[in-house]
């Protein structure tokens, strides 16, 4: 009927504008890339001057890395760095993103940055969720990691020297976003199906205020799949076993800070277009519903999963909408979320 046609029809603008951003940021980088000469000066400093500091850097940066690698292969064989060594830094990198999170909830200062400050995550439930985390890492995800020297090797990652460019992860790691983005979208929002969500995906739920930690407890069977989408955007463009190891520091940050709880104002991902954040995965642990991506805002809203959570900030906000679509930070604090329940 007409509201089947208006669906599709605004599914369809979405789409265009979805579109017309990603062909925008296309060009600008293309620009950017071609923009070498005829550059206005500040202060006498031109963006040549300024582009040669920056290869000076990363030539720097890209000497002590390879130094360090070197020291890892002369040390531990290409088993134990890509099985053993690289589950332990899992590990560091997991548990040392908590930290921070941790520490917040000590400072009553902090609280007033919880998106739902009327909940607390007591000690019994930490303790409960690291036991079975450390369980899950030991008995499931550390066998799996003896197993991915193998996987590698046919995979066609490469353990030598020299290491890939620094620079190369300017555009790799968003490009590793964006994929995982997209396959963690279906993966999950398909695990929400009625017919198998009480099998899988109902233990991750058992935290409806999640908290740092609570990101990789999950069923096995879970880790597996989204393990996968994980490994997809190193597999097509960059196949280094440093390159691995620089997204997994910035995805387990990532999604550690997603249930962590927390929207602060001051946090530099406030800045990254789409950027979901803890506001937009908390809302879903909330209520058992959409936005189901893991990373940015444009698929739920591409696919009109997010009607119910940009409701809800838009009630935190006075009834406004970000500065462009699909942004939704707002920081809620507790008068924001007690004037929102009076609107509700």
């Amino acid at each position: 009927g007409d509201r089947k046609i208006a669906m599709m029809m605004g599914l369809t603008r979405r789409h265009g504008v979805l579109a017309a951003v990603l062909l925008a940021s296309v060009a600008v980088v293309a620009g950017l890339q071609n923009a070498t000469e005829g550059q206005p000066s500040i202060g006498g400093l031109k963006l040549t001057d300024v582009i040669a500091q920056l290869e000076k850097g990363e030539a720097a940066a890209h000497g002590a890395l390879t130094a360090g690698w070197s020291w890892i292969l002369d040390h531990f064989s290409h088993f134990v760095i890509a099985g053993p060594l690289t589950f332990v830094f899992h590990e560091l990198v997991y548990f040392g993103a908590w930290m921070p999170w941790l520490l917040l909830d000590q400072i009553p200062f902090f609280a007033k940055y919880k998106i739902q400050p009327e909940k607390k995550a007591d000690a019994s439930m930490v303790l409960k969720c690291l036991r079975r985390l450390l369980t899950s890492h030991i008995c499931i995800q550390f066998p799996m990691q003896l197993g991915f020297h193998w996987v590698a090797q046919f995979l066609g990652f490469s353990l030598l020297l020299p290491l890939p460019p620094l620079r190369d992860l300017l555009w790799q790691l968003p490009v590793f976003f964006a994929i995982e983005d997209f396959y963690f979208y279906w993966v999950h929002r398909g695990l929400h199906h009625k017919r198998v969500y009480k099998y899988i995906h109902k233990v991750h739920h058992e935290h409806t205020h999640p908290f740092g930690i609570a990101a990789e407890y999950a069923h096995p069977a879970e880790t597996l799949l989204l393990g996968i989408g994980t490994l997809l955007g190193p597999l097509l463009f960059a196949r280094h076993m440093v390159t691995l190891w620089a997204w997994l520091l910035v995805r387990l940050w990532e999604t550690v800070e997603d249930h962590s709880g927390y929207d602060l104002p001051f946090n530099p991902t406030n800045f990254i277009p789409f950027w979901g954040g803890a506001v937009h995965h908390d809302f879903h642990h909330k209520t058992f519903e959409g936005p189901y991506s893991s990373i940015f805002t444009w698929c739920d809203w591409a696919f009109g999963t997010d009607a119910k959570f940009r409701e809800h900030q838009k009630r935190l906000r006075g009834g406004k909408e970000g500065v462009y679509p699909a942004q939704f930070r707002g920081a809620p604090n507790d008068a924001a979320v007690a004037e929102a329940k009076k609107v509700a």
